[in-house]
This record gives C-alpha cells, structure tokens and sequence, in this order.
C-alpha cells in the first residue's frame, strides 16, 4: 500500500495528510489566527509525520494542488512539493484545485461548475458531471469576462468555489440568482486528504511529474507580476 503525503494551501480547508491509498491515516489544519496558513506548512509536515511514525523518506508519493487558488499559497505549497520531490526522491503529483474539488462533492449532485474569481472583471470556471461513480470534466477550465459568464445557462448545474463571495460582490444588487444553486460553504474547496486522493489516481494513470518543470496554475498574473509589466 502506497504512504501519500497530500498538499492544500489554495483555500480554507488548507491542510497537510497523510494517506495509505485511499485510506486516511491523519490530517492536520494549516488554517492559523497569526499570518498566512504557509507559514506554518513545514512545521506542521514535520509534527504531522513524527506523531504518525513516519519519517520523509517513507513516503511514496506527494501530491499537491496546483491552482486556480491563492498567489501566496500556490507559491510556497508548489516549492515545498518541488523541494520535498527533489530531496527525497519521492514521486510528485499535483492536480488541479477545481478537479479537487470536484471530487469532494457529493455524487447526487450529478453536474457541478466550480469557479474561481479572477478580479478586473473575470472569472474562471470548468464544469464536471459524474461518469462510472466518479467526477469527469465536462468541459475545459475556461477564463472570461464576467458579463460573458453571467449571461451563460446556470440553471442545471450546482456552484462551488472559493471565488463565490467574491463574485457575490460584483452581481446585480450582489445578490446570487435565487435559480442558481450552490452547495453548501464547506464544499467550496478540497481538503488535503482529497487532494492525495486525486493525486494517487491521476499518479496511476500518468505517473509523475517532473518536480522542476510544475508550475503553478494562476490563469492570471499577480498584482505584483501586473505592476511589473507596466513599468
């Protein structure tokens, strides 16, 4: 059986995990009142692995969320993941953030759209339904205005996403359309166990990733990144 070590900095439910195939073992919060979840990600890696018996190069696989999500949490999660691969030689798998939270939905859902708010206007989202007991992609992962998005059939899908406040904020009257169903807060982004979950599957399909060749998925560039561009 395969020891995962499952990666989330993106939202929330920011968390570390470690699995035995599907099977979780443990999961500790990265969710902190004082800073950035990040900033604690190698401190809680360690305990989560030394209260567990584990040591780093027990584990067989890594996996990780890749994005859409937070700049910050994207950043440090994907190094750490690189470096961790790098330095142990442990396999590295990351998976998108909307596949992963897809796959922490229930199945009696049948069709979801996951979103992401992209700010200046624009929103990213990707649509999955269920095939053979599982969450497939309907759709690519698509970025457009939000006037273009708004103007779309919403009214046979349920909503998830971290970017639904956000988006809340820039409807009409920021009110969601009482036809447009969400699911409940809770579900809006993936937990580290689902993440390994995803990972292990997708490592079983694909194999690995090369560790320094990942990059995180933005879709956009960051403030900082923009303020650069127009100097």
């Amino acid at each position: 059986m395969m020891l995962i070590l499952g990666l989330e900095c993106t939202g929330k439910k920011s968390s570390v995990a470690l699995l035995r195939d599907e099977a979780l073992i443990a999961i500790s919060s990265l969710q902190s009142e004082f800073g950035s979840p990040t900033q604690k990600l190698v401190t809680t890696v360690q305990t989560l692995c030394r209260e567990n018996k584990v040591v780093w190069s027990d584990i067989e696989l890594m996996t990780i969320t890749q994005g859409p999500g937070s700049f910050t949490g994207l950043r440090v999660g994907i190094t750490f993941a690189k470096t961790f691969a790098y330095a142990t030689g442990c396999p590295l798998k990351a998976v998108s953030t909307f596949v992963a939270t897809a796959q922490g939905l229930p199945l009696s859902y049948k069709q979801v759209e996951v979103i992401e708010d992209l700010r200046k206007g624009q929103v990213a989202w990707q649509r999955f339904e269920v095939q053979n007991e599982t969450w497939i992609p309907s759709g690519p992962l698509i970025a457009e205005e939000l006037d273009v998005w708004k103007n779309h059939d919403h009214s046979d899908v349920i909503h998830a996403g971290l970017g639904i406040p956000r988006l809340i904020r820039q409807l009409p009257d920021q009110i969601w359309p009482a036809d447009w169903k969400l699911t409940p807060e809770e579900d809006w982004s993936p937990d580290a166990a689902t993440v390994a979950r995803c990972g292990r599957l997708r490592f079983l399909e694909e194999g690995s990733d090369a560790p320094f060749q990942l990059q995180p998925l933005y879709i956009r560039r960051s403030a900082a990144e923009e303020k650069a561009q127009a100097k």
